[in-house]
C-alpha cells in the first residue's frame, strides 16, 4: 500500500478560523498526538493535519495557531464547494464556537480546584463512525493499546489516506486484530449497523451486542462534540471524583463534557 505524501503547504490557500476566549492549543495537540493514526494524522509542536474524506472526496488540511484568537487553516480540497462544509466540521471538531469563559466560571463555582488549565476544549473526532471505532477498540484497554489496534486496522484495510469506511469494515475478516473475539464481533456489528442505518443516532447503537453506555457517551463526547456528556462510568473519572465530592452529572450540567476533560487532566 502507498502511504500518502503531505502537500506542499506553502502553495496552499490559507484562511483564519477565529474564536473567542482561551484555547489551550498545547493540551489539545498533546491529546490528539497520543491518539494519532499513523499516516492519516500528523501532529507536531504547533499544528495538526490529516487526510480525510469529505462528501466522498479526499481532502487534506493543516491547522496552526499563529495568533491567540485564531487558527490558520491550510487546505487541499477537490472543489471550492467543499470549503464551507470543511470549515463547519473543523469548528465543531476543535470546539471553536464555545463560550469557554462561561463554562470554566460554572465549573469553578462547583469545584474551585477543578480547572487546573484554562482553555481546555473538546478535542473532537472527524466523524461519529470514527469515534465509534476508537471507542470499541479502546474498551478495557489503555490508550496505547487502543491506538495500536487502530493503526493495525487502518494499515490492513486502507491505502493510509483515509479512515476505513463502515462498508469496508463490515465486509472484511477482522481476525488480524489481536483482541478478544467478542470485541471484533462488536466492531463488525457496529459497522453493519451504520451501513444499514447511516442516519441513526449513536444512542441507537445500544441495541448492538457489546456496545454499552460508555461507548455511546464517548461517541457523543468526541464524535458529536456534545457539551454535556459526563462520563461518570469512566475509570479515570471515577478515580478523580474522589477528590471532587461536589462534582457530579447534576452539578456539572450543562457542561459535563468539559468537567470530564478536566477530570481526565487531573
Amino acid at each position: 500500500m502507498t502511504r500518502p505524501t503531505l502537500p506542499d503547504s506553502a502553495s496552499l490557500p490559507t484562511i483564519e478560523l477565529k474564536y473567542k476566549g482561551p484555547l489551550d492549543w498545547s493540551f489539545m495537540l498533546a491529546f490528539y498526538q497520543r491518539r494519532a493514526i499513523e499516516h492519516i494524522e500528523v501532529i507536531e509542536d504547533n499544528y495538526y493535519c490529516r487526510h480525510a474524506l469529505l462528501n466522498d472526496q479526499p481532502i487534506w488540511f493543516r491547522l496552526t495557531q499563529n495568533h491567540p484568537q485564531s487558527l490558520a487553516l491550510q487546505y487541499n480540497i477537490a472543489c471550492d464547494s467543499q470549503l464551507q462544509p470543511l470549515v463547519a466540521k473543523l469548528r465543531r471538531m476543535f470546539d471553536l464556537d464555545t463560550d469557554i469563559d462561561a463554562i470554566e466560571a460554572h465549573l469553578n463555582l462547583v469545584e474551585p480546584n477543578l480547572v487546573k488549565r484554562t482553555g481546555i476544549r473538546i478535542p473532537g473526532v472527524w466523524s461519529s463512525w470514527e469515534a465509534g471505532v476508537r471507542a470499541v477498540l479502546g474498551q478495557q484497554v489503555s490508550v496505547t493499546a487502543a491506538i495500536t489496534h487502530l493503526n493495525r486496522l487502518t494499515e490492513q484495510l486502507t491505502d493510509f489516506a483515509h479512515f476505513p469506511s463502515p462498508e469496508l469494515v463490515a465486509s472484511k475478516d477482522l481476525s488480524f486484530l489481536r483482541m478478544p473475539q467478542r470485541r471484533k464481533d462488536s466492531l463488525s456489528s457496529l459497522a453493519q449497523f451504520v451501513v444499514d442505518h447511516p442516519s441513526a443516532s449513536p444512542s441507537e447503537w445500544l441495541s448492538i451486542k457489546g456496545i454499552g453506555p460508555w461507548t455511546v457517551q464517548y461517541v457523543q463526547l468526541r464524535g458529536l462534540s456534545e457539551r454535556d456528556c459526563f462520563l461518570s462510568g469512566d475509570l479515570v473519572v471515577k478515580k478523580a471524583l474522589a477528590n471532587f465530592t461536589k462534582l457530579n452529572e447534576s452539578t456539572a450540567h450543562p457542561f459535563g463534557s468539559y468537567a470530564t476533560f478536566h477530570l481526565w487532566n487531573q
